[in-house]
């Protein structure tokens, strides 16, 4: 039998380890991060697999550096003998060294609102919420040196609702990944699975990392439903968006929020400025064209904001007299 390993530190890893497992396979290996390389490497939706691993009694390799760039890690795990390698929640290349070694290839998942080649890079749902698609691919492909690059094994497609955020998308995607490998990953470890090369007629796209800072709300240039993406691109696992309540120098986090109106008028009050607060502490903001109701918060102060007040793009405290 191949030697099957993954490369993970996410909960995505996680689910999908625990799929190929429910369908009789044995994992050889994981290769995966400490908690305080995930915090180090900022790895949204990390989760520390050792209690997973040790209940299925999977081995476990830390590597020295996450990019596997380094002399030990190259030892360590050529040592292994490893024939195929699942990349699942692992946010770095895979370097050539352990790609030519490896005697049936590794695989991994990328998702994006078109068909690869368009679409590569960082982040990909994240963009896709942000820019208000409605639909996305999850691609099966073989790893190579190139970026998003490889052949292609499988792909499932799945909708994007407006109801949907960052975190049930990546519900869709888990469950997009194990349907791809319940049909895929037999062929594979037989060695009789079919490739399709990338159209090399389509310029290849790519999308930039999003980093926290991302986050920012620029209240002058949202409108409802830019706004609505914007929050729901960038909410758990993910940092967030946030804002600055004038006054206050930490940041007011916006977990939740939906549009709310465009008729009902609030004395053209300003982008950004609290029209109400509700019995049950949420409340309504202005924007250009209407309001959104802000449901799940993170205040600096625990409490919310009052009528009148309103978010900024960045700190301005009064100054001392």
């Amino acid at each position: 039998m191949p030697k099957l390993a993954f490369a993970g530190t996410k909960t995505t890893t996680y689910e999908c380890m625990q799929g190929v497992l429910q369908d009789g396979y044995s994992i050889d290996l994981l290769v995966t991060l400490t908690p305080e390389q995930g915090n180090k490497s900022y790895v949204a939706g990390y989760m520390d697999l050792t209690v997973f691993a040790d209940k299925h009694k999977i081995a476990m390799y830390h590597p020295k550096i996450y990019s596997l760039k380094s002399t030990e890690d190259q030892q360590a795990l050529l040592a292994q003998k490893i024939d195929c390698l699942l990349v699942i929640g692992w946010q770095r290349l895979i370097p050539a060294w352990w790609l030519d070694a490896l005697s049936i290839g590794a695989f991994g998942m990328h998702g994006s609102p078109e068909p690869l080649p368009r679409g590569r890079g960082r982040s990909p749902m994240n963009w896709a919420l942000l820019q208000g698609k409605t639909s996305f691919l999850t691609h099966l492909f073989r790893y190579d040196v190139g970026v998003d690059s490889g052949m292609i094994v499988g792909r499932q497609k799945f909708d994007i609702t407006l109801w949907d955020d960052c975190n049930t998308l990546h519900m869709k995607n888990r469950i997009a990944m194990n349907r791809l490998l319940q049909v895929h990953l037999p062929h594979l470890l037989a060695g009789t699975a079919a490739y399709t090369p990338q159209p090399t007629d389509i310029a290849p796209t790519y999308y930039p990392k999003r980093t926290a800072e991302d986050g920012c709300i620029v209240w002058d240039n949202m409108d409802m439903e830019t706004l609505y993406n914007h929050v729901r691109c960038q909410t758990h696992p993910f940092p967030g968006a946030f804002s600055y309540l004038d006054g206050e120098a930490q940041r007011f986090y916006f977990w939740k929020i939906h549009p709310f109106d465009s008729h009902l008028s609030f004395h053209n009050a300003r982008p950004g400025v609290v029209v109400e607060v509700f019995h049950d502490d949420s409340f309504l903001v202005a924007v250009w064209d209407g309001s959104v109701r802000v449901e799940e918060y993170t205040s600096p102060s625990g409490n919310p904001p009052k009528v009148g007040q309103r978010f900024l793009n960045t700190p301005q405290l009064d100054m001392p007299t």
